[in-house]
């Protein structure tokens, strides 16, 4: 297959490939839609191409938007990516039954749902994880213990546990260790989702924060930002995977993408965009099959 070179910030200025600018504020950055908010980003309605249809956590969005576009042009086909809160859009396909590829972002949707039926063949692609967020070059040395959260010299900002994802997610943290009450006496302010944590930190007003680590691999945050990976016995890392929908109208095509997706290129790119650490990306290559390094794999059951 002849290698495609993408631009990502050319990728991310083509008002083909995204949504309107209206509504590219909402995931720029976001990683916490809440339920009932789906935007649609990719193909022309009018066109006669063969259409895939993907469900996708906005979070995993920037590397899949870049897949997306690098196998529309291989295969010239029209691919359609449906994004927002993971729970809504599962409900979503549910009562719809429309639609190729499911992208949550955790392996838990599909177990939780494996009743349902709905979710067949699977591909591994890599992981979303929660991180201390600290100002680049980390100015204050800190380092990955969480106590840090309430010290009283450190400036912390964090999402509120009820405004998204990443908020839900560090409430969740901050239980299991017993310390939410101390860290949440200590927030400076509470925020609404992972986008004005980033602000938060750029701007000056934060010294420390949870967010998710993807968040930072951005090519207008990793100027600003750095991360501090949490031990996986206190943050584990949530299994990204696609899932073929059963209701597909294009099986095989979701499954050539998926294959797309998960293969060494694929993986390489959700790499760049903090979904597999340099280790987790090697690790994740050298589990490939041989003829498989440089071709896509296929979904397995």
């Amino acid at each position: 297959m002849e290698e495609l070179k993408i631009d990502r910030k050319r990728l991310m200025m083509n008002p083909f490939r995204l949504v309107p600018v209206l509504l590219f504020s909402l995931f720029l950055l976001g990683c916490d839609s809440q339920d009932g908010a789906l935007l649609n980003l990719g193909s022309d309605d009018n066109s006669d191409k063969p259409e895939l249809v993907i469900y996708s956590g906005i979070t995993m969005v920037r590397p899949l938007q870049q897949l997306a576009y690098e196998f529309e042009a291989i295969h010239d086909v029209d691919v359609t990516i449906k994004q927002g809160a993971s729970g809504y859009l599962y409900r979503t396909l549910k009562v719809e039954r429309k639609g190729d590829i499911f992208f949550p972002g955790s392996e838990s949707y599909r177990i939780k749902h494996q009743a349902d039926g709905l979710l067949k063949d699977r591909v591994f692609v890599g992981y979303n994880r929660i991180a201390l967020v600290v100002p680049e070059g980390n100015p204050k040395r800190l380092t990955d213990n969480l106590n840090q959260l309430y010290d009283p010299d450190i400036s912390v900002v964090l999402s509120a546990p009820d405004s998204g994802a990443v908020g839900k997610n560090a409430k969740a943290l901050l239980d299991k260790v017993g310390i939410t009450d101390k860290v949440y006496d200590n927030v400076t302010y509470f925020t609404t989702d992972s986008h004005r944590i980033f602000t938060a930190i750029k701007d000056g007003h934060a010294d420390l924060a949870l967010n998710w680590y993807a968040t930072t691999k951005w090519p207008e945050t990793e100027l600003y930002v750095d991360a501090i990976l949490l031990p996986k016995s206190l943050a584990p890392p949530k299994v990204l995977e696609m899932n073929l929908l059963s209701f597909s109208t294009e099986p095989e095509l979701a499954k050539e993408f998926m294959a797309f997706a998960s293969s060494k290129h694929g993986l390489e790119t959700f790499a760049e965009y903090g979904f597999l650490t340099p280790d987790e990306l090697k690790n994740a290559i050298a589990a490939l099959p041989p003829a498989e390094e440089t071709e896509p794999r296929k979904a397995r059951q």
